[in-house]
């Protein structure tokens, strides 16, 4: 009985695996037929000028934050790659300035930081660690700054729409 059972199980299995085949085939043809397969990379980006003469845009973070915090948009930057990029001062109520260049995906909600001021020296001060993070649901300055910069997951249009929102919104 076994030996009459056999051709069929053979027949059967070979006939399960050209269709799985030709299936995975068809799904691995079609899958991405329209997707851009391209991974996405950061363009390359340098460093502008330590902010000589910035023109600070104010914006508020919510009720709880005490630092006064404003974006310099002679430095706002809209790249090709979907990152805004943007120089942060945060002010503190004793006057200490926190200035970073950083930047934005809106697609994805992350951030890099670029690099941080040296306010004495006027130059920038590269990051140890430029590498992408989710914003933290606790950091209410870059949520405000979201909010500001990106049009739900897109960047904004342009750099003056982007100024204009920062103005709107304070």
């Amino acid at each position: 009985m076994f030996r009459r059972l056999l051709p069929s199980l053979l027949a059967l299995a070979a006939a399960g695996a050209f269709a799985g085949g030709a299936d995975a085939h068809f799904k691995r043809a079609t899958a991405n037929a329209f997707d851009d397969e391209t991974p996405w990379a950061e363009q390359a980006n340098a460093l502008p000028a330590y902010p000589a003469s910035p023109s600070w845009v104010d914006f508020t973070a919510g009720n709880t934050e005490r630092n006064r915090l404003s974006v310099d948009s002679s430095a706002l930057e809209i790249g090709a790659d979907g990152v805004v990029r943007y120089t942060l001062r945060v002010l503190s109520p004793g006057g200490v300035a926190n200035i970073s260049r950083e930047g934005m995906r809106c697609a994805d909600r992350t951030l890099r930081s670029y690099a941080f001021g040296d306010t004495i020296g006027q130059r920038w001060i590269e990051s140890a660690k430029p590498v992408w993070r989710p914003i933290r649901a606790e950091d209410g300055v870059r949520h405000a700054l979201r909010e500001r910069l990106c049009d739900g997951g897109t960047p904004r249009r342009s750099v003056e729409t982007t100024v204009a929102e920062l103005i709107k919104q304070g």
